[in-house]
């Protein structure tokens, strides 16, 4: 005897006799300028990976190429034009990486890309040029993981590097223009240089008064921004003109001031040092408690002013050697937003490279990132998860 169930499903066959089960849709057989127009949208070279790596006829659909077509060389950023020797530029990607169960591990915090030699590796996410020696497993599946993209970084120069190297590194901006690229820097004597597609040497900004050095270099809303030590910011135009993004913030002084796209709000941060004792004979000296503080001001682009603030809400600052991305606490997997985390090392030749600290804007006050395990194990020890050793 059929049952009640298997009678109810052969009158719906009969009252539907084309219904057929619902099948997963092919997504290999979407058309060629479909998955061209796809791939056009991707913003970053992570995703082209991914984008790539779905299966063989997306692979097949778009080319393997930069973003930009950079040359592998220029010339280093300086005002001696006559010097003919030209440094490898790189690329480095800041992730953060979730493994497929994220409620078991935590997430962790790298940034990978390319040395001098074009050997891809992994690097401190809160340094410029140290390097983590680790045994790479023969392959990483990024299908594997849940990946986001806190921002990139380029450098010019030859990597990893000592202090006392004749050969530098510098930070550089990397941007469109209308007909194909620029790179922004700050050169030695703190004033802008620009070069663009076609040049042969770098060309120096000059404009009509520099009353102060140029601290940091970022790119917001497309557009190439530059902040100086006073905190007065300008955008820098086509025709190499400086518009006025913001006046001073009034506050002198201090270590640096560095610019962040923070969640779409163009953020400054002042990093303020009282005192750095006997830096050159103690390569184990550390910041004391108090001796260090941050100011975090926010961009009123209709006033043209900085707007302190003392409540970032959910945001989390890293600030690096020369540059401060920005990430949620809820991607991170932390508690709390509200902070700064940064490197607690005054002495750029001390071999402590790990030594970071957490500075929290609600309380002004500095704890070691080891009281925060939320924190730290974004950084160390590896997880396991990713096979290294």
């Amino acid at each position: 005897m059929e049952s009640h169930h298997q009678n109810q499903r052969k009158k719906m066959n009969q009252q539907h006799p084309s219904a057929t089960p619902l099948m997963a849709p092919d997504w290999s057989k979407l058309p060629k300028d479909l998955l061209q127009l796809i791939s056009e949208k991707l913003d970053s070279e992570l995703y082209q990976l991914r984008f790539r790596s779905v299966c063989s006829s997306w692979h097949s659909s778009i080319p393997k190429k930069p973003l930009l077509d950079l040359p592998s060389n220029f010339p280093f950023p300086s005002n001696n034009t006559s010097n003919t020797n030209t440094f490898p530029l790189s690329k480095r990607s800041i992730l953060l990486i979730t493994p497929p169960n994220q409620t078991l591990h935590p997430p962790w915090l790298i940034k990978i890309g390319p040395d001098s030699r074009d050997k891809t590796r992994l690097w401190y996410p809160l340094s410029l040029d140290y390097q983590l020696y680790l045994q790479l497993p023969q392959l990483i599946d990024f299908k594997e993981y849940h990946i986001i993209h806190l921002g990139d970084e380029f450098v010019i120069g030859n990597f990893p590097s000592d202090y006392f190297s004749v050969d530098f590194m510098k930070k550089v901006l990397v941007y469109r223009t209308l007909h194909s690229y620029a790179l922004l820097t700050i050169n030695v004597s703190g004033k802008l240089a620009i070069f663009r597609s076609g040049d042969e040497h770098w060309t120096i900004i000059m404009p009509e008064e520099l009353s102060s050095p140029y601290s940091d270099v970022c790119l917001f809303k497309g557009r190439p921004i530059a902040v100086d030590f006073s905190g007065r910011t300008v955008a820098v135009g086509p025709d190499l003109g400086l518009d006025l993004v913001a006046e001073s913030v009034g506050v002198f002084g201090g270590d640096k001031k560095l610019l962040v796209d923070s969640n779409g709000e163009l953020l400054l941060v002042h990093k303020y040092v009282n005192s750095v004792e006997n830096c050159f004979f103690n390569v184990f000296a550390f910041y004391e408690i108090g001796d260090v503080r941050f100011q975090v001001f926010n961009l009123d682009e209709k006033e043209k002013k900085w707007v302190e603030v003392r409540n970032l809400g959910d945001r989390v600052l890293f600030w690096g050697e020369d540059g401060v991305f920005s990430a949620s606490a809820s991607e991170l997997g932390v508690g709390n937003g509200n902070c700064v985390i940064f490197r607690d090392d005054p002495c750029p030749y001390s071999n402590n490279r790990l030594a970071d600290s957490v500075y929290c804007l609600q309380t002004d006050k500095i704890s070691p990132l080891s009281d925060f395990p939320g924190y730290s194990k974004l950084f160390w020890p590896l997880p396991e998860w990713v096979g290294l050793h």
